[in-house]
């Protein structure tokens, strides 16, 4: 079984990836492969923001839990999902691409990143 850093480097060498991590529900940083000028601890506390606003709006819509967050950013797709019950994954993609299927891809993976945590 591929450790967290194999899947998370693995996507990041994608050619629709430009950075992910995967952040603790407390909002620390567990692994990232985010580009260097970018604000891991901003970015690890911002989508567990991001991620729990969701959920409240899902409660509120009567619509159920939040299985993924996309944000249309102009440098490119930015994809917020819970892997499990304390970790949650974002990754950066490139902008102008089809993320349909790296969507696909993090749906399928995520009961691997939890078992890697």
């Amino acid at each position: 079984m591929p450790g967290l850093r194999d899947l998370i480097d693995g996507w990041s060498n994608g050619r629709a990836v430009r950075g992910a991590a995967v952040i603790s529900e407390d909002g620390l940083m567990v692994h990232q492969t985010l580009a260097a000028v970018a604000d891991g601890e901003a970015v690890a506390a911002l989508a567990v923001s991001l991620l729990r606003s969701g959920g409240q709006l899902g409660e509120a819509g009567r619509s159920g839990a939040v299985r993924t967050v996309v944000l249309d950013l102009t440098g490119g797709p930015a994809i917020i999902a819970p892997v499990d019950d304390r970790h949650t994954l974002i990754v950066f993609a490139k902008a102008n691409i089809d993320i349909g299927p790296l969507l696909h891809e993090i749906g399928l993976q995520r009961e691997a990143v939890s078992a890697a945590i």
